[in-house]
């Protein structure tokens, strides 16, 4: 009787723990890092750089990506895969050595790059290294253990910080990387056939550099200067866009972000990933400061978008044996609508916090649902040795997704509380995870702050049905 192969069967076993280590590493600095954030403040000071410690890691990871697809469908996702996850370990192990909050910022940059860089070939990996069958699940996998880690790293991080301090937090990435780096040498796939020379469009990562940080800056400002950065993403946006149409390989293949049925595959789940990580990146100081929960009891807040994403995305897996992947990513944003629906209805009633709870579980459902089966489909709609490109580019789009909506959140939370209490001080020293009564004028004005947040989420979820209703309309005209 012969058995099916599984992800840690012996021919597979090195690669998925490979894989598994580069996910985890990420994923846990992305959280434990915001743990630490109030032990890192009183030890270099300004406070008012703190955000950018985040930011800076998000921009460089999104943009890296998009550089280092190209990279991958050239020399392979074996040397991209080692080189990134030496250069996220180094620089990773040198953060925890500084003394100044500008060193630490420049550093996150470059570990930034490194974890775009580490997402950019494991995609292209489970692609080409997985047989049809197994890529799902290996998807999936890969769902679960970024859940396992954003459940667990803040655990992790508390117990680092009790008996250590914030500079472990980075210490432990040295270790891990090299792990990474043993287990992926030599099973990572390389090249493939019909591979094109080594290059890099600087030019194109340049313009797509002004267009994402401008991005960023207009929507965490919401103010005059948004007009300006907006107009910044508008010009260099078009620059971008007449530089791919003359370019023979650009960073960024128009055809991997407009065309079909990549545009459809992409924008669905940023849509939703924009949505629900406006809501979940501040629901930890909707229970703490709006409805009056402890410290410890807040933390586990941000835990049911997580929970909710990885039984999204293995139920996703285990319907594709039955049902169409379009159809599973249909599932999905009903799902993400009903959750964000119920979200902003139980904010708004000022109601059970349960159901915010649940209103964040059904959101991550369906985005585990749509994300993991949209990547399925970008896998059919391309050749092997322009996976890395294809895959980079569904991934930038996520990333934009997941920094669009946390200063998007931020932004519309500190408008709300700024209106209400003519300053929004006491809530960005309680972010910066500072001492301070929350009173009643505090808790009132962050609820409706998180209100105005979840109202917005829903009506970015609600878009989400525009490329989606695309994607149907392409799918049924080529099965008929």
């Amino acid at each position: 009787m012969t058995t099916t192969p599984g992800l840690l069967s012996p021919e597979y076993r090195k690669i998925s723990t490979a894989i598994y280590l580069g996910i985890a590493l990420v994923a846990f600095e992305g959280t434990a890092v915001a743990a630490a954030l109030p032990q890192l403040a009183a030890d270099l000071g300004r406070i008012d750089l703190l955000s950018w410690v985040i930011t800076a890691f998000l921009f460089a990871s999104g943009l890296v990506t998009i550089i280092a697809g190209p990279l991958v469908d050239a020399i392979g996702s074996r040397k991209v895969f080692v080189a990134a996850a030496a250069i996220f370990a180094v620089s990773g192990f040198a953060a925890g050595l500084v003394t100044n909050i500008f060193v630490l910022i420049a550093l996150r940059l470059v570990q930034g790059g490194g974890s775009g860089a580490l997402i950019a070939a494991s995609i292209a990996a489970v692609n080409l290294a997985y047989p049809s069958n197994l890529t799902p699940r290996a998807f999936a996998a890969n769902s679960t253990i970024w859940g396992i880690m954003g459940a667990a790293a803040p655990a992790i991080a508390a117990v680092v910080l009790n008996i250590a301090s914030w500079r472990w937090i980075f210490f432990i990435n040295l270790p891990l990387g090299m792990l990474c780096i043993l287990t992926a040498r030599s099973t990572f796939p390389e090249q493939q056939d019909g591979a094109e020379t080594p290059s890099i469009d600087w030019i194109g990562a340049g313009l797509a550099a002004v267009v994402t940080l401008a991005t960023i800056v207009a929507v965490d400002e919401l103010g005059y200067r948004s007009l300006i950065m907006l107009s910044v993403v508008g010009i260099a946006g078009y620059l971008f866009i007449l530089h791919a149409r003359r370019t023979e390989r650009p960073v960024l293949r128009l055809q991997h972000i407009a065309g079909h049925p990549y545009r459809s595959l992409g924008l669905t789940p940023t849509l939703m990933v924009t949505s629900a990580f406006a809501t979940n990146i501040y629901i930890t100081l909707y229970v703490s400061a709006g409805r009056g929960w402890s410290a410890g009891e807040s933390a586990w807040a941000v835990l049911f978008l997580v929970i909710g994403w990885t039984t999204g995305a293995n139920t996703s897996s285990l319907l594709q044996a039955r049902f169409h992947e379009v159809d599973i990513m249909t599932l999905g944003l009903a799902s993400g609508l009903i959750g964000s629906g119920t979200t902003a209805i139980f904010a708004w009633a000022d109601s059970s916090v349960i159901g915010v709870f649940a209103g964040l579980f059904a959101s991550g459902v369906g985005i585990g649902l749509a994300t993991n089966a949209a990547l399925i489909l970008l896998r059919a709609a391309t050749e092997p040795r322009l996976i890395g490109r294809a895959g980079a580019a569904h991934q930038f789009m996520r990333n934009q997704g997941f920094t669009i909506g946390s200063a998007a959140g931020a932004a519309i939370l500190l408008l709300v509380v700024g209106r209400e209490l003519g300053s929004v001080e006491p809530v960005q020293q309680l972010l910066a995870g500072e001492e301070v009564v929350a009173g009643p004028l505090i808790a009132s004005s962050v609820r409706d702050g998180f209100t105005a947040v979840a109202v917005v989420a829903f009506v970015i979820m609600l878009l989400a049905v525009v490329p989606m209703r695309a994607l149907r309309t392409l799918a049924t005209t080529k099965s008929a």
